[in-house]
């Protein structure tokens, strides 16, 4: 492993388990202030890493014209708007095939090639797991996005998931030999969605694992690019996304405050990743990040 990803490796596994271990038992209730942390912690360490989606896009389509550059960022766009449509139109549709998605994307975290039913079954704990211990937490939370009766179905149906995955888990790292790097990468995420408070354990998860590892293997894989390129990218668009997401708030701004922050977060979430897992896609990503790492 390369030292840079093993510090990255060594950062979300101890992250994961302080934060565990520190909040576990404390009230988990939402409250302003911790939902103004997570958004601040989402915006400064989780979403820069899908900025890098405009050089993932020049280095795989041959952005070098104008028009080209203008085709791509319409679709990107129009892909963002139509599932903030989408979730308009269909909440309770749209939450549920998100978390499968999401799911599915997070699977690609850690180095599992040719461990597939062990990849997936990690990305479905990270889903699943919160429901355990904070169901009712995990259903407010859900409540915030869709109406009460799904979300409280939401959490039981994932709660009986998680009974199933978390021997599951332990079988599969028997009978595949997974090495110990990645059990404890799987071991200390779980840990963290199991007694950590959903929107913290998210939180932690989605800058220290998900974002941070995407960041070091995307230095590797566009190694064409310079350094100024990278900063420009990481900066610029996290910036648009900062303006586009106050101008929402401005806009759907109601006496709610949390609601309209975990709505903010998470369909803003959707909306960027959906289009941020197409670029991947395209650009055969995950397929490299396995054999290289």
């Amino acid at each position: 492993m390369h030292r840079i990803l093993l510090f990255q490796s060594n950062l979300a596994i101890a992250a994961s388990l302080l934060v565990a271990l520190l909040t576990f038992g404390i009230d988990s209730h939402l409250n302003s202030a911790m939902l103004l942390i997570a958004l601040a912690l989402v915006v400064i360490l989780g979403v820069p890493h899908g900025s890098l989606d405009v050089l993932f896009a020049r280095q795989t389509y041959q952005l070098v014209h104008v028009k080209k550059w203008i085709k791509f960022l319409g679709l990107y766009m129009v892909s963002s708007l139509l599932i903030i449509a989408l979730w308009n139109l269909l909440p309770g549709l749209f939450f549920v095939i998100f978390l499968m998605l999401s799911a599915i994307h997070f699977s690609d975290d850690i180095n599992l090639s040719g461990h597939q039913l062990l990849k997936l079954s990690y990305g479905f704990a990270i889903i699943s797991l919160p429901s355990l211990i904070n169901g009712e937490e995990l259903t407010n939370l859900y409540g915030m996005i869709v109406d009460a009766e799904l979300a409280q179905q939401i959490v039981l149906i994932t709660k009986y998931v998680s009974l199933f995955l978390l021997p599951f888990l332990l079988i599969l790292f028997y009978i595949n030999k997974v090495n110990l790097r990645n059990q404890l990468e799987i071991a200390s995420i779980s840990i963290l969605f199991l007694l950590a408070t959903p929107i913290l354990a998210f939180t932690i998860y989605f800058c220290f694992m998900h974002s941070a590892r995407h960041l070091v293997r995307s230095h590797f894989f566009l190694d064409s690019f310079k350094r100024q390129h990278f900063i420009y990218a990481l900066i610029v668009p996290t910036i648009a996304v900062i303006m586009m997401g106050v101008s929402v708030w401005h806009w759907k701004l109601t006496p709610s405050f949390e609601k309209d922050l975990i709505q903010i977060i998470f369909v803003g979430l959707a909306a960027l990743t959906v289009p941020h897992a197409w670029v991947l896609n395209k650009a055969n990503f995950s397929e490299w990040a396995t054999k290289s790492f």
